[in-house]
């Protein structure tokens, strides 16, 4: 009986006797399509896990969230080795696309961070940029994800105090996301190639510069002439004594007319 106690408490300390991890219906979700930027060519924002955790291995103070990012054959790899001891150290993103495993380990962050906040702020939605981390200088840094490339994230509790299996709860997979693909320059229609379209617009156009320029020369011509018109005219007498004597000579002609005196 006390050998059986013993095994017992030995495989509650190791972790043996645990069961598969919690199953929790949660699924990871990207931010709404009204917040820019939410997909990029290598970037995804996700909504933080905010209260997921709450009730998964209370008593668990060292408890770690992690970010799970895996491709189509990564989902299987993960599920497959879930049940035993997963080292993130072992699942870092340089080595997760380039051998057989297909999916790392990423944002390592406490649970308490993601606990429920006291109060809820409306509009306000707290996000996880996966793919935000450049350079990627550190194990497991979130480093940007392969252009073009489809994953599928979830969220895992790990508990480091124990063995096997470490991973205490998880959430559910994404849907597959796509990421976007960078254009192809040989697809991009340069400047220069024009349209029927753009060549019957700039004509109009032309013909209509030309025709404002056109009045604008007449109405300049229009001007002009009526200055020179103008100065052909004599000036006003402007002073008394520039008038010039005037004779009048049908008066001095007819007889018996008296002249003024001085005439």
């Amino acid at each position: 009986m006390n050998r059986l106690f013993r095994l017992v408490l030995l495989c509650a300390v190791c972790g043996v006797g645990s069961s598969v991890p919690t199953a929790i219906s949660y699924v990871p979700e990207v931010v709404s399509s009204t917040v820019l930027g939410r997909i990029t060519q290598t970037t995804v924002a996700l909504e933080q896990p905010l209260c997921v955790f709450n009730s998964s291995d209370t008593g668990c103070v060292n408890c770690d969230v992690w970010l799970l990012v895996a491709n189509s054959s990564g989902v299987a790899r993960f599920n497959s080795i879930k049940n035993g001891f997963v080292d993130p150290s072992n699942l870092m993103y340089q080595d997760a696309f380039s051998g057989s495993n297909g999916f790392y380990l990423t944002v390592k962050t406490k649970r308490n961070v993601y606990s429920c906040p006291s109060t809820v702020m409306p509009g306000r939605i707290l996000t996880l940029r996966v793919g935000a981390e450049v350079p990627c200088t550190t194990p497991n840094c979130n480093a940007p994800l392969p252009t073009g490339g489809t994953f599928r994230m979830k969220y895992v509790l790990i508990n480091p105090d124990i063995r096997t299996p470490n991973i205490v709860a998880e959430t559910e997979f994404t849907d597959e996301i796509m990421l976007k693909s960078a254009t192809d320059p040989n697809t991009i229609v340069p400047f220069s190639r024009r349209t029927g379209g753009m060549v019957v617009i700039t004509t109009i156009l032309s013909i209509l510069l030309f025709l404002l320029l056109a009045m604008f020369v007449a109405m300049l011509a229009m001007v002009c002439c009526k200055k020179s018109m103008s100065s052909d005219f004599p000036e006003h007498i402007t002073r008394f004594d520039s008038l010039r004597r005037y004779n009048t000579h049908s008066l001095q002609k007819n007889p018996g007319v008296v002249s003024p005196k001085g005439m």
